[in-house]
């Protein structure tokens, strides 16, 4: 196989082997998926860039390529059907004739890339939470492979003095009136959407988050689908969208990255405060939660272990922006 430098974006079912949820699913305050697939065929070395990203250059042993080359063969063998023979009987020979390489290869790199990045997080230890981006960097018959996989895992957080920067915030304001010339605490109650308002705007300015560009661009690019999905359902183009909006793609974008930057950090902040102050959600919280949906078949979907966890987090962030607007 002659094709190199290409990149192959492989999905997160392929190499999570679970149903794929949004970026905001993933970043639940504590623990992970970890697939059972057992591997042993590779080296790698790891590198960290100063944007935060992580790459992993992997050697894949070319006896393991020849193996994972004779399953793909033998899966598409199986399902040919050639003009005097059944399904699945005609010679190999004869099939391997007729048959395209790059697409038994395709096969081989979709089975065998992603166990090979799962041993490589394994022996380095990290914790990605995206997708990796993978590169693939040579892959000649009858020679070890290597691949480059790009991700990057969650960034540290710096809290600050968060409460007393929120007791600030929450605190009645000092107002000065002519009459009797001094301060006074403002009468205007705070409503519970205002205070929390405050308190997220607080963390974002106290709190120190080291966004991976890596990551905002992950989200950005899934976000950016989303909206073109949907504008083409409404019968539109993209064009006709911006122009309905008066905004320019740069324009539209810069907003877009704006918005989930702040987002993303936000989540990261509060997933800290969390482990910090130990708020703990019960998994009654989480069944409540699930049955005001109401649907059944909803409640089903929403039942299932990556789910749960994905609601679990949701309700200990507003747990975490409860407390915060109470301290």
């Amino acid at each position: 196989m002659q094709k190199t430098n290409q990149l192959w974006v492989f999905e997160p079912l392929t190499f999570l082997r679970v149903k794929p949820l949004p970026l905001r699913a993933s970043l639940v305050p504590k623990g992970s998926v970890t697939p059972n697939i057992k591997v042993n065929m590779t080296k790698s070395i790891l590198a960290r860039t100063e944007t935060g990203e992580i790459q992993l250059t992997i050697t894949i042993p070319v006896n393991e390529i020849q193996k994972a080359y004779e399953e793909a063969f033998d899966a598409i063998a199986g399902e040919t059907q050639l003009p005097g023979f059944r399904k699945g009987m005609a010679p190999k020979k004869l099939v391997e004739e007729k048959t395209d390489k790059t697409k038994i290869y395709e096969q081989v790199l979709q089975k065998i890339v992603p166990q090979a990045y799962l041993e490589a997080v394994k022996e380095h230890k990290i914790s990605p939470v995206i997708p990796p981006k993978v590169e693939l960097l040579k892959a000649k018959e009858g020679e070890d492979w290597e691949v480059r996989a790009t991700t990057c895992e969650k960034p540290k957080v710096q809290l600050g003095d968060y409460k007393e920067e929120i007791r600030k915030a929450l605190s009645p304001t000092k107002i000065w009136t002519p009459e009797n010339k001094q301060e006074t605490d403002e009468k205007k109650e705070t409503t519970e959407d205002e205070k929390t308002q405050k308190v997220i705007e607080v963390l974002l300015q106290t709190a120190k988050v080291d966004l991976p560009n890596l990551l905002v661009e992950d989200e950005l690019t899934r976000t950016l689908s989303n909206l073109l999905s949907q504008t083409e359902k409404l019968g539109l183009t993209i064009d006709q969208y911006l122009s309905s909006i008066g905004k320019t793609v740069e324009e539209l974008r810069g907003e877009y990255r704006t918005k989930i930057e702040n987002d993303l950090k936000l989540q990261f902040i509060l997933n800290a405060v969390i482990d910090e102050e130990k708020i703990n959600v019960e998994d009654k919280e989480v069944d409540a939660l699930i049955e005001a949906s109401g649907d059944e078949k909803i409640k089903q979907d929403l039942n299932s272990p990556l789910n749960r966890a994905y609601l679990q987090g949701i309700l200990a962030r507003r747990k975490a922006l409860d407390f915060l607007g109470k301290i």
